[in-house]
């Protein structure tokens, strides 16, 4: 009788607490699907609308809901996010080796020619400077309004890494010459820092400054605004992703070694977490202190600031994509299975940080200097 009593007992306590938690495929909201790989990170405009491109070639604009507005084709596939200017003008690059600017229905500005692929995505400066990096070794700085050159600065190895821009105007990029460079804003070269392997990895700045940003020779490294080493941390592989960072100044980054960390702004390590695979996603903190993040292993993680897995979502291949967090509670998410997803997220949008997210904002300006989202 008292082992009966206690079956029924842990067996309603179970029923209870599996209700009380909501199952982690319900949490799909959406999904949105496109012709080829998805690793690009969402831009998210003011009124909800979100700009994502695929390796089917094309820029999409879709609602909300999930509907396609239009599509955009360029000649290759577009494999970097897409950032928009304060008029909601959207610029891109593809592997077809050009830049293109776009209005918010879809129509051509212009377009600028590279002499190679562009895998990067731009930043735009308060000016509406418009920087961009190539596999042609050069970063551009073209005017956003004509698509005209300003200027070109040669580095020597591809630079795949996307430019991030600091309070002063100063640009930030990496390069497969091992060095991040530090290029002033008329395109002269302030400084540069030379790490163990390529810099693949699109630096974060922080509120006081510092560059945080990862090697291939497995480090992630932070470096002073006179490009001085303050630390580095060894995460065991190369470290394709970019660092977020949270409004604690806590350091999130995932490595190849297949590890998600979070390190404090002193590069001591707070802890780990084994996706057992790559982890090149870049992180995405929301204001309840909610991380996310993808992994090779087909799944987007939410994690408490502790590292407790909170949930997970499985979609059907690799979770190259960063994710981003819209206004609505939903966070946004692509995966080579070629969708896009709407998950129901905890947080109702990005933590008051300097850099939550890859490209520092929903608008993927990459620019702390000023906040730079578009008009409603």
């Amino acid at each position: 009788m008292k082992r009966t009593v206690l079956y029924t007992i842990v067996l309603l306590a179970a029923l209870v607490g599996s209700c009380s938690k909501q199952s982690d495929d319900e949490r799909l909201i959406w999904s949105f699907k496109t012709g080829n790989v998805m690793p690009t990170c969402p831009t998210i405009a003011p009124d909800g609308t979100i700009y994502i491109g695929s390796h089917d070639s094309y820029l999409y604009s879709i609602t909300k809901d999930g509907k396609l507005n239009w599509r955009f084709k360029t000649g290759d596939y577009v494999h970097g996010t897409c950032a928009l200017d304060d008029k909601g003008n959207i610029y891109f690059g593809s592997f077809d080796g050009y830049v293109y600017a776009l209005d918010p229905t879809g129509q051509e500005l212009w377009r600028f020619k590279t002499a190679d692929k562009i895998e990067s995505s731009p930043a735009i400066g308060t000016d509406g400077t418009l920087y961009v990096s190539a596999d042609d070794n050069y970063i551009y700085a073209l005017d956003s309004n004509s698509g005209e050159l300003q200027w070109k600065f040669q580095t020597e190895g591809k630079a795949a890494s996307s430019p991030a821009i600091g309070a002063d105007g100063c640009i930030y990029v990496g390069s497969a010459d091992h060095h991040l460079y530090a290029i002033n804003s008329d395109g002269t070269l302030r400084w540069k820092f030379k790490a163990g392997d390529k810099v693949l990895s699109s630096p974060a700045i922080d509120r006081d400054g510092t560059i945080y940003f990862g090697s291939n020779d497995g480090h992630l490294y932070a470096v002073d605004g006179d490009g001085a080493i303050k630390w580095q941390f060894n995460t065991g592989a190369s470290v394709f992703a970019s660092p977020s960072i949270g409004p604690d100044g806590t350091v999130y980054i995932g490595s190849m070694s297949k590890y998600f960390y979070a390190l404090s702004s002193k590069g001591e390590e707070k802890w780990k977490f084994n996706t057992r695979d790559w982890v090149i996603s870049s992180a995405c903190v929301g204001d309840d202190g909610t991380i996310y993040v993808g992994s090779y292993n087909h799944h987007l993680y939410a994690f408490s600031d502790n590292g407790t897995v909170l949930w997970k979502f499985k979609t059907n291949k690799f979770v190259f994509s960063s994710p981003s967090i819209s206004s609505d509670g939903s966070v946004l998410v692509g995966s080579d299975d070629g969708m896009l997803y709407a998950l129901q997220a905890d947080s109702a949008g990005l933590a008051d940080s300097p850099w939550p997210k890859f490209s520092a904002n929903l608008t993927n300006n990459a620019c702390t200097a000023a906040d730079l989202l578009p008009e409603n």
